[in-house]
């Protein structure tokens, strides 16, 4: 289902059957990987893989995440206090003598294309891999749809369609009431600066997909790019003087005065003066995990509640917000 990373050549096939019957024989799937069903355990190389499979009621199926301090899911979180769920890095690369020693029956991980990929190490070692390309999506309910290729390794195909249908018609409902929202369509700025750069998302991406869907009028929505487009410093200020809220400035400060910090010209935008900034790390592990970076991705129809209350705080007045949070001056 779907592209492993953008603009990729290659194809990754999996051939799924019943745990304990043989393999299939069919010459035609020359170069599949067989996977019996369902599978037992699975280690993760990505969090926003571990929504799914809490949602799915396999959370004890998981063995093993990349990074244990970035887990905010309860359930998992519990399993790595006890021991039964463990790190499968070193110094941030796969430990696969360790994935050896634990032998799960999936390996859920991701590629990029690109020489940071460290799939093709895991396949050597003959590990089960699953590349999974929900990543890419630039559609929130086709990224959300990925619950049903995690569930068919599970063999639990109803269930994930059941989940997925409901978040749909979720997401369609508050989608429609922000269209009909009674205030103007506020422009829209994101992210900050890095070493130098500043990289927003492009005018076709995820997030301007949601900006839109919520109700904002995004600032880069003239761009045709569907990842990030990365921009000086001083692009982006041009800009961003006509913004009226600004989303995710830095992953980490939790006022306004931090983000300044960052870089004293911030000071001189009007959506700083006017304090509508707002990030998503509203719901934080002590350890550092944000569950944006997991519940997010398989619960758009939340986000999109979010950021229709950032935009038009007549809706959804009654609704706590899920991963937002206005920053404090």
């Amino acid at each position: 289902k779907g592209a492993p990373w953008p603009g990729s050549t290659e194809s990754f096939r999996y051939v799924l059957h019943a745990r304990g019957t043989p393999r299939p024989s069919d010459p035609r799937l020359s170069g599949a990987r067989f996977i019996e069903t369902p599978i037992r355990s699975v280690a993760t190389f990505s969090t926003s893989y571990l929504p799914s499979i809490v949602a799915l009621g396999k959370a004890d199926t998981v063995v093993g995440v990349d990074s244990a301090a970035f887990v905010y899911s309860p359930e998992i979180r519990a399993r790595v206090d006890s021991g039964k769920t463990v790190e499968v890095t070193r110094n941030w690369m796969p430990d696969v003598e360790r994935l050896i020693d634990l032998k799960p029956d999936a390996v859920f991980t991701y590629g990029m294309g690109n020489e940071w990929d460290t799939h093709p190490k895991l396949l050597e070692a003959g590990l089960p891999v699953i590349l999974n390309g929900e990543w890419n999506e630039t559609d929130p309910l086709g990224r959300a749809e990925w619950v049903k290729f995690i569930a068919s390794f599970y063999d639990a195909e109803a269930a994930a369609t059941a989940i997925f249908d409901r978040v749909a018609t979720a997401y369609l409902d508050v989608k429609a009431r922000a269209a009909a929202a009674e205030t103007p369509r506020p422009t829209v700025l994101v992210n900050g600066p890095f070493q130098g750069a500043w990289t927003v998302s492009g005018g076709r991406s995820f997030m301007a997909r949601l900006i839109a869907d919520a109700g904002g009028d995004y600032l880069w929505s003239d761009d045709s790019g569907t990842g990030g487009l990365t921009l000086s410093v001083e692009a982006v200020f041009d800009r961003a003087r006509e913004a009226r809220v600004w989303l995710n400035p830095a992953l980490l400060p939790t006022t306004i005065r931090e983000v300044v910090a960052l870089d004293p010209r911030f000071a001189e935008l009007p959506v700083v003066g006017t304090g509508e900034v707002w990030n998503n790390n509203r719901k934080l592990s002590e350890s550092g995990g944000n569950d944006y970076f997991e519940n997010a991705v398989l619960r758009p129809d939340l986000v999109l509640i979010d950021l229709a209350k950032i935009f038009h705080p007549e809706l959804f007045s009654d609704r706590e917000f899920n991963w937002y949070r206005k920053m404090a001056k």
